[in-house]
């Protein structure tokens, strides 16, 4: 590991946290209190996605883990349901990598909202079969919906506002592995 490369892998690890950092504290304060607000947008997710899908070596499982169970331990979510859920679907993208990056953009989306999907009504299963208190499925459509519309906002911001692009053919890892 050369030493620009590890200083770039460590950065972008940690602002990999302190991006989910920030959307936890963003969706825990209350902007507004009136009961016809839009929900937000898993804007978290779609960040998570996109590391994995152009660098996963930036994104170990822990990092996920950490910052999802803290997301589920400050929101009062039903705790590790979510965060085990996206752990699932990210170690699918990951061990499939390579048919991700062959992918143009628009199939991309189109799999990473198949994956939200999966999850939430995977999610809303789970907590019917143990009688959890929950909201409707057609409640979970709007943010499903402002998610996947989110997606390619949020690919634009990473790419040129982070830099973080797909490898070119070739490139190698931090550790000197081809990509």
């Amino acid at each position: 590991m050369g030493g620009v490369s590890t200083f770039r892998f460590w950065m972008y690890r940690i602002g990999y946290v302190g991006v989910g950092s920030t959307c936890i504290l963003l969706s825990i304060i209350p902007f507004d209190l009136s009961a016809n607000t839009l929900p937000y947008p898993d804007i978290f997710y779609c960040f998570t996605m996109i590391y994995i899908v152009r660098r996963p070596e930036y994104v170990p499982v822990w990092a996920v883990f950490f910052v999802f169970f803290l997301r589920d331990i400050l929101t009062q979510a039903p705790l590790g349901l979510f965060t085990f859920l996206v752990i699932m679907a990210s170690e699918v993208v990951r061990a499939n990598i390579q048919a991700f990056r062959e992918y143009n953009f628009w199939l991309e989306w189109l799999w990473v909202a198949a994956i939200f999907i999966v999850i939430m009504v995977v999610q809303q299963t789970i907590l019917a079969l143990t009688l959890s208190d929950m909201p409707q499925l057609m409640e979970n459509m709007l943010p499903i919906l402002l998610t996947v519309l989110a997606y390619p906002a949020i690919v634009g911001l990473v790419q040129y506002g982070f830099g973080l692009q797909r490898p070119q053919p070739g490139e190698l890892d931090a550790w000197g592995k081809r990509l």
